[in-house]
């Protein structure tokens, strides 16, 4: 079944405005360019090349700061293969740097492959903050368990309410649909996240597997 944003409130749900932290993300890897780029121009003239191991671990230190600021901006966001892949390059590249100092991996190569995990952050960062935004939330009891008839083809990790994924579903690697709990205010909230989803016609043509009335009697079971 086709959903929109209105059939979404009228099952109940509410729209969730998710907070941008591109500016926290892009700061730190700005920074992390510098290094990278003395320890490019360094390799090049052959001036103070001690030093170069020390710039590029410092370089993807950064980077990773700036990944993970991006990654917090949304629960889940790990899920995404080209995010996990971007992540543990940068993590990778910090070791590489450290078997610099120890002569087995040559400086060349460390500079090729920080470069390169730099380019699959950028892409992994671009992604995110491309992101549609299409989070929902609705009220939920945590006694409430969620109601697995009403989801198909979804991998359901609780029933039980948390705020860490209960059930995900996936469209491909990288664009997928999860269930969470959220508490807000002393309140809890049953959300729907949707991530990886840049356009509303997008949002329109995914097949959720979701009976939507089974959560709207649930919400109204609550209220009473």
């Amino acid at each position: 079944m086709d959903m929109d944003v209105r059939k979404m409130r009228k099952f109940g749900w509410r729209t969730v405005q998710i907070e941008n932290r591109a500016s926290k993300a892009l700061f730190p890897i700005a920074w992390g360019f510098l290094p990278l780029g003395f320890s490019w121009l360094m390799w090049f003239t052959g001036a103070s090349e001690e030093f170069i191991p020390w710039l590029g671990a410092a370089s993807m230190l950064f980077m990773l700061m700036g990944g993970l600021a991006g990654v917090s901006s949304r629960i889940g966001t790990l899920n995404a293969s080209k995010v996990g892949v971007a992540l543990a390059s940068i993590c990778i590249g910090v070791m590489v740097w450290a078997l610099v100092t120890q002569g087995t991996v040559s400086v060349l190569f460390a500079l090729l492959y920080s470069s390169a995990s730099i380019y699959l952050l950028v892409r992994a960062l671009d992604f995110i903050f491309k992101d549609a935004g299409y989070v929902f939330e609705m009220d939920w009891d945590v006694k409430e368990k969620l109601p697995i008839d009403a989801l198909s083809d979804w991998d359901v990790k609780t029933t039980r309410f948390s705020q860490t994924c209960m059930a995900i579903k996936r469209f491909d690697g990288n664009q997928y649909v999860q269930l969470y709990g959220a508490v807000k205010d002393g309140s809890t909230f049953l959300r729907f996240d949707l991530f990886g989803c840049q356009t509303r016609e997008q949002f329109k043509n995914l097949n959720f597997g979701v009976d939507w009335p089974e959560f709207q009697m649930n919400d109204l079971t609550q209220e009473e």
